[in-house]
């Protein structure tokens, strides 16, 4: 009797249908967990749809109790699924309910399409269909939203850096301007001087050779000592050399400031250079080596620790499991 007993695994086979080629059923399986995960990803978007809808009829502060007492929500699961139903959810509810917005979101699991809720929803669809989403691991999917993170923000940086450089330029243009036109009024200012004290020289001069000449008549002699006397105290007066002397300090100023504006022009246009040369220079490859040289870190951790576990119940085993890793190191 024990001889015509059949172990469970030969009965399953008997009600198996005739055998089929692994590649077909290997197939079938993945086909049908994808189903499955957009119909979870569909249920969890329909749960969002009536949660948005009961808390809207909750009066204020009963939102949380109602959610614990009788769904048995967390509020953090409660936002994620109302999160869903927003971010992914047609606007248009057919007679079967909310559907999915998307046909490459639409086949995420629920795991991945709340990851992806950290992509701007204009970039999404595009950012799934590029890292593949469907296809790769959680881990993977977190990587590259990680590595699109990254690259957003150092092109933001960018972005203020080559502002600032902007702005810095303008600044110095603003600073040359401005020593310009103090220079221009110091130069003016000297240049009336200058005048007023060749005026007076020449009236002066004139009134001496006018003194010498009996034949020039008393009335024009007058005429001549007042107008160097005139041109005298222009010459001389104080307010002239102490406008000179205020544009003078003026302008050292603004020299200061144009000289100041320029190096931090240089230094902001330098530092925006860096900046976007590394931004060019990023190595999509570089990236992705470096995202499966963590996940080898990882699986390496692993495999020393299945090691020591299998050193104690089979060494022999564990010796040649040790080989084979120090092998593939090698090749590596």
């Amino acid at each position: 009797m024990e001889e015509n007993k059949m172990r469970p695994a030969e009965s399953a086979r008997e009600n198996l249908p005739a055998e089929r080629d692994i590649a077909v059923i290997t197939k079938e399986i993945n086909d049908i967990c994808r189903q499955a995960q957009a119909t979870a990803l569909m249920y969890a978007v329909e749960i969002g749809r009536r949660l948005c809808e009961a808390k809207s009829l909750l009066p204020y502060g009963q939102w949380g109790a109602w959610l614990s007492d009788e769904v048995k929500f967390s509020q953090s699961s409660a936002n994620n699924f109302m999160r869903l139903f927003n971010e992914y959810g047609s606007a248009q509810i057919s007679i079967f309910g909310a559907s999915v917005d998307s046909q490459t979101l639409g086949k995420l699991p629920y795991s991945k399409a709340l990851q992806l809720l950290a992509i701007p929803s204009d970039e999404r669809e595009t950012f799934a269909e590029e890292v593949d989403a469907e296809n790769i691991s959680t881990r993977e999917l977190a990587a590259a939203i990680k590595e699109k993170e990254e690259a957003k923000r150092e092109a933001e940086e960018l972005r203020a850096k080559l502002r600032a450089a902007e702005e810095a330029d303008g600044e110095m243009k603003k600073k040359a301007t401005d020593y310009d036109e103090v220079k221009k009024d110091l130069d003016f200012a000297v240049s009336e001087r200058d005048k007023a004290i060749e005026k007076a020289k020449k009236l002066s001069a004139d009134l001496d050779k006018a003194k010498k000449n009996a034949t020039v008549p008393k009335a024009e002699l007058d005429k001549i000592k007042a107008e160097a006397e005139t041109a005298a105290k222009k010459a001389a007066d104080e307010s002239a050399q102490k406008k000179i002397e205020a544009l003078n300090e003026k302008l050292r100023d603004a020299e200061a400031a144009k000289i100041k504006a320029e190096l931090d022009a240089k230094v902001a246009r330098e530092d925006a250079e860096r900046a976007e040369k590394a931004l060019k220079t990023a190595s999509p490859a570089l990236t992705e080596f470096k995202t499966l040289f963590d996940q080898l870190q990882a699986t390496a951790a692993k495999c020393r620790a299945a090691l020591e576990k299998m050193r104690e119940s089979d060494p022999e085993t564990a010796e040649k499991c040790e080989k084979a890793l120090k092998a593939l190191a090698e090749k590596l």
